[in-house]
């Protein structure tokens, strides 16, 4: 190795081949022959699968693979945005939806609008422990239009003392109602559980 440049490709390939001899005992090897054959085998491989071999310039199939029996799933923009209810207009919790997309949708005469979330087709109820203290029958006339159907969660902030009792209450009625009952203990964690469940 002597003076040759570590860094050089002149001397990494004097080294290929040194190891090349100590590996076959000795025998010196014909290093245009392995070159043409390994180079002959990378062009068999890249013609048959016809991809680019070249990490920063990859040709990627525009169909994702879908094995059968599964369903095929196509990720866009739509599908990864939060719908928010125009009731949740003023929620501190909307400031912190931070790196995700969310919108506003308004109910219409024909299409009236339940949720207060709406995330990848599930169903989100939001409920304040504090409001809920003040207007105890607001949640049961807001999860009433949803009867019972299943996957729909009741996100809830627990911002009060001595909220056993209420909770309770609440569980009691979501599991009669096809909700699941989700707490966060400030809005900022209701706001995390929001953007992972949009993930």
């Amino acid at each position: 190795m002597g003076n040759l440049d570590a860094t050089s490709f002149d001397s990494i390939l004097a080294n290929v081949k040194r190891r090349r001899e100590e590996y076959n005992g000795g025998e010196k090897t014909d290093d245009t022959a392995v070159v043409s054959k390994s180079s002959h085998r990378t062009d068999e491989r890249s013609s048959a699968a016809n991809t680019i071999v070249n990490a920063f310039h990859q040709q990627h199939n525009p169909e994702p693979i879908v094995q059968e029996g599964s369903r095929k799933r196509t990720f866009n923009e739509r599908e990864r945005t939060i719908l928010v209810s125009t009731t949740q207009t003023g929620n501190p919790l909307l400031k912190l939806l931070v790196n995700t997309n969310w919108r506003y949708v308004k109910s219409s005469a024909t299409d009236k609008i339940h949720y207060d979330y709406q995330v990848h087709g599930r169903n989100v109820v939001f409920l304040s422990l504090k409001y809920h203290k003040l207007r105890p029958e607001y949640i049961g006339k807001k999860l009433q239009p949803f009867g019972k159907s299943q996957g729909n969660i009741l996100l809830c902030v627990v911002d009060v003392e001595d909220s056993e009792d209420i909770l309770k209450e609440l569980n009691k009625m979501t599991m009669f109602s096809g909700f699941t009952l989700l707490l966060a203990f400030s809005f900022e964690q209701a706001g995390k559980y929001l953007i992972f469940m949009n993930k």
